[in-house]
């Protein structure tokens, strides 16, 4: 009776918990109940410890990861600013390029007007030149000296010009304001063809 009384009460305490032990059935075991108790806790506590020391180590395990995976970060931080300081180094460059060229551009721009005013200049002194030495804009081929010398040239043009072109004398008003046979005098020991020059104006 005894045995199977023993037996029953360590069934029971293997599936009571550690809470619902107290001291009025702690005083109820007999001293074999109570060692095997102990040893169970003992080697609960024992199993607790191992998982313990486990988690320690997974624990440590983790935070050096983390400390790896911080110093990464730092690392790559770091080599981020020096990036950062590498392109704004770099886009500080390029406006000062940009600058330069600006200034380059406006150097050529004003060189460039200065270039047209001077071409401007000549050119309106070489067409003033060109005004002041223009020569007699209209010639008359085969007009006789003695036509010439009883009616003028300037008559003779003013007939040749409203016989073939009526329209023209009539619409545009030309006047003839100079007349003269080139060249002007005849060598008397060459044989040269005379021509009447005229300049007409409207």
């Amino acid at each position: 009776m005894v045995r199977n009384r023993n037996k029953s009460q360590m069934k029971d305490q293997e599936t009571s918990t550690e809470n619902e032990i107290n001291e009025v059935q702690l005083s109820k075991l007999t001293e074999l109940e109570f060692r095997a108790m102990m040893l169970r806790k003992l080697n609960s506590m024992c199993k607790d410890m191992s998982n313990m020391s486990k988690d320690i180590e997974m624990l440590k395990i983790n935070q050096l990861e983390m400390k790896n995976q911080q110093e990464e970060m730092k690392n790559d931080i770091s080599e981020m600013k020096n990036t950062l300081e590498g392109l704004k180094s770099r886009v500080g460059e390029a406006e000062d390029q940009i600058s330069e060229l600006e200034d380059r551009l406006e150097e050529i721009n004003q060189s460039e007007n200065q270039k047209k005013k001077k071409i401007k200049k000549q050119e309106d002194s070489l067409r003033e030149l060109w005004d002041n030495w223009k020569r007699n804009n209209i010639h008359i081929i085969g007009v006789p000296e003695e036509e010439e010398s009883k009616r003028g040239l300037e008559n003779i043009f003013k007939e040749i010009v409203t016989e073939n072109f009526p329209n023209l004398v009539k619409e545009e008003g030309i006047q003839v304001q100079e007349a003269q046979r080139a060249p002007s005098k005849k060598n008397p020991n060459r044989h040269t063809k005379t021509h009447s020059n005229q300049t007409a104006k409207n």
